[in-house]
């Protein structure tokens, strides 16, 4: 399973709550991303049924499921990105493009183009692409 960008953006916001200590907040998650808390709701109750979130005590965390997943869009795109630049595109460009199609290319195709781009450790903006 891939996750969307949109879930990835909703991982990503409870992630950074979790990495400072704390489980995350329906209304802190939508402040963060600018939407109702209703909206917020629907969705973190979506991840949470999907596995990639889960309600504790004090809050919302990321399950270990929700961690790879988040590293599985994070490697495509950045596998994507680094053959678009490899291709003549700017980095900018590329990871504005990589977002078009990095949720939606199967993992076996990224890990032929890692493959063929003889298994780059980091994108063409020194960020470090995840292992499998």
């Amino acid at each position: 399973m891939r996750i969307s960008n949109r879930e990835f953006l909703y991982l990503l916001v409870i992630k950074g709550v979790n990495d400072k200590g704390s489980g995350a907040t329906i209304f802190g998650v939508a402040k963060a991303l600018g939407v109702s808390t209703a909206s917020a709701y629907e969705e973190i109750n979506h991840l949470i049924r999907k596995g990639l979130a889960e309600k504790r005590g004090d809050g919302i965390y990321i399950t270990e499921e929700g961690i790879r997943e988040m590293n599985s869009l994070i490697r495509a795109h950045r596998v994507i990105e680094t053959l678009l630049v490899k291709a003549g595109i700017d980095p900018d460009k590329a990871c504005e493009l990589a977002k078009m199609f990095d949720e939606t290319l199967p993992e076996e195709v990224v890990e032929k183009l890692y493959e063929y781009l003889g298994r780059p450790s980091k994108c063409p903006h020194g960020r470090e692409i995840p292992s499998t």
